[in-house]
């Protein structure tokens, strides 16, 4: 009995052994960790917008014809003249010229325009004497004064002269005239008779006409 006893120790030694070397005990293979992947935060794309240049408003409006406060002197290529009225009497005449502002802006005359008289040749009289004078037969005094002209309007001066002759004495007579306005170089030409029997013609300052 004790025999049978050992035995079956022994047997079961055996059995536990060789189950041991036969039956290792299972090993779980962990799975390789990978590395941890950081999501990096996405940058948001910042879109800057510039605002558009407004354009400039340009007026295109014709802009509204401005008076000049100072009106220059008038020019001759500015104006044009004309006998406007013929006084007489006792011998005596008076010719009432009229120069017009022809221009867009306005201009100012003073003073006493210029004249000569021309034969038919267009050369100066001899012998006459051209004088300056405030008043005339047919007005009285009349003061040198600055007179503005606006477009279209006028200025008037006489020219005036005695044209009673005696018998033994031949009158000039001109073919035309030469009148240059005040301060100016330039002269305007009117065919017009003047007979001034005394060698004298008087010329008055410009005026304004009402």
């Amino acid at each position: 009995m004790r025999i049978l006893i050992m035995e079956s120790s022994m047997l079961l030694l055996l059995t536990a052994v060789t189950t041991g070397c036969v039956s290792s005990p299972s090993v779980t293979k962990q799975p390789q960790a990978l590395p941890a992947i950081t999501e990096q935060p996405t940058k948001a794309t910042v879109l800057t917008s510039k605002p558009t240049p407004t354009a400039k408003t340009t007026d295109s409006s014709t802009p509204e014809p401005t008076i000049s406060k100072n009106p220059t002197r008038c020019e001759t290529s500015q104006l044009s003249v004309r006998r406007v009225s013929e006084d007489a009497g006792v011998g005596n005449v008076a010719l009432t010229y009229a120069f017009t502002n022809n221009a867009s802006s306005p201009c100012t005359l003073y003073g006493y325009p210029g004249l000569a008289l021309l034969d038919a040749k267009d050369q100066p009289l001899q012998g006459i004497k051209v004088i300056r004078s405030k008043d005339t037969y047919f007005s009285s005094q009349q003061p040198r004064q600055q007179v503005t002209l606006a477009p279209g309007k006028q200025a008037s001066f006489q020219v005036a002269y005695n044209h009673i002759s005696s018998p033994q004495e031949n009158c000039p007579i001109s073919n035309k005239i030469e009148i240059t306005p005040p301060n100016a170089y330039q002269h305007l030409t009117v065919t017009e008779e003047i007979k001034p029997c005394t060698g004298k013609v008087r010329v008055t300052p410009v005026q304004a006409v009402l």
